[in-house]
């Protein structure tokens, strides 16, 4: 039988052979920070910019019911949403900011939302022209639909007055 004193000799040996001595620290170093970039100007928008210059793209989603599948009809499809994609991204060419026009030494807003009609004198005259023709087509309208009803009065009298005439010719 093996002693304990041999057992436990063993393992302590075994524990020891492990071991390594601990190193001496020294001080080191810490390690250096990352550069702080700073931030390049005109790299990278925000998110409320991003629409100014550039549409997203428009999806769109359609629930759909059960249905069978149309290549095997052994398949069932369960109802499910079907996202399809109804316009892609593009650039904006109409954007709603004021742009801003250099003009010399001085600087105008230029907002194409804002923007005056061509030429409102112009415009202006051409709307008067229109609404006059408007209303004499109005009187005109009126007086034919005057002359209208006076022509179905007329015609209604000389209808009363065959009436009696084919009447009296009848009863000779």
């Amino acid at each position: 039988m093996i002693k304990i004193s041999t057992l436990l000799f063993g393992a302590v040996l075994a524990l020891c052979a492990g071991c390594e001595t601990m190193p001496t620290k020294t001080a080191a170093a810490p390690p250096p920070a990352p550069p702080v970039v700073a931030p390049v100007s005109g790299t990278d928008l925000d998110q409320t910019n991003v629409e100014k210059v550039r549409v997203s793209e428009t999806l769109k989603s359609y629930p759909v019911g059960r249905y069978v599948d149309p290549t095997d009809a052994n398949v069932m499809h369960e109802a499910h949403v079907v996202y399809r994609k109804e316009a892609g991204a593009n650039w904006n060419l109409n954007p709603n900011a004021p742009t801003v026009v250099p003009l010399g030494p001085v600087l105008a807003v230029a907002d194409p939302a804002r923007t005056p009609s061509p030429l409102p004198a112009e415009l202006e005259q051409r709307m008067a022209e229109q609404n006059q023709l408007v209303a004499s087509l109005i009187e005109q309208n009126e007086a034919l639909a005057k002359e209208l009803a006076k022509f179905g009065q007329q015609i209604a009298d000389l209808r009363q007055k065959q009436q009696p005439a084919a009447a009296k010719e009848g009863d000779k």
